[in-house]
């Protein structure tokens, strides 16, 4: 499934951890699609952020500086104790643990899809150079991928492919509506289109 290609990716940049235990990368995209779902979507959830106070946070994870933390108190702040405990009952873990995977995969996951800021917008070819990167360092994506194929590829067969083409043909990128142009992009059309890429993932 594609969402254990980016929960790997996200896992490998998370550090493989959260709550000091180690997390899988389908516990990571399990949390992420239960509150993509709750909050109605990628807006949803960057409405949340602006209605909570957090612009200067969401600002500088889609900006290309230093992202700026955020905590697990913060995340129950803004979607509430009640969304949170749903999410954590939804996946099978708990609420604390929840709250710290958030904390760490929403700003990872905005950085990662907008490399240059609003100006470039959103761009999904991203995920594939992560997933390369993830194998060139050794996090063995290969048998992963051998079998999301359905195990047509062989590891061998996958790495003289060339591992973003074969990611390109499966996700199929179109660029955004935000990377073609040079026009800085606002919140609303990000998060449509980091959402409609999450979705590819999350079906």
């Amino acid at each position: 499934m594609l969402d254990k290609i980016i929960g790997s990716v996200l896992s490998n940049a998370l550090g493989g951890s959260a709550n000091g235990g180690a997390q899988s990368g389908s516990v990571i995209t399990d949390v992420l699609g239960s509150l993509l779902k709750n909050q109605g979507g990628m807006e949803g959830i960057f409405n949340q952020l602006q209605k909570g106070g957090l612009d200067d946070l969401l600002n500088s994870w889609i900006g290309t500086g230093q992202n700026k933390p955020m905590n697990a108190d913060q995340v129950n702040d803004v979607f509430g104790d009640e969304t949170l405990s749903d999410v954590a009952q939804q996946v099978g873990v708990e609420k604390a643990q929840a709250q710290d995977i958030l904390s760490q995969a929403l700003p990872q996951i905005i950085d990662m899809l907008t490399p240059n800021g609003r100006e470039g917008g959103v761009q999904p070819e991203v995920i594939t150079q992560r997933v390369e990167q993830a194998q060139q360092e050794g996090f063995g994506l290969d048998d992963l991928l051998g079998g999301l194929l359905g195990g047509q590829q062989t590891q061998s067969q996958v790495q003289q492919g060339g591992l973003g083409d074969i990611l390109g043909q499966i996700l199929n990128q179109q660029p955004t509506r935000t990377s073609r142009t040079s026009a800085p992009s606002s919140n609303d059309e990000l998060a449509q289109d980091i959402g409609s890429v999450l979705n590819n993932f999350f079906k």
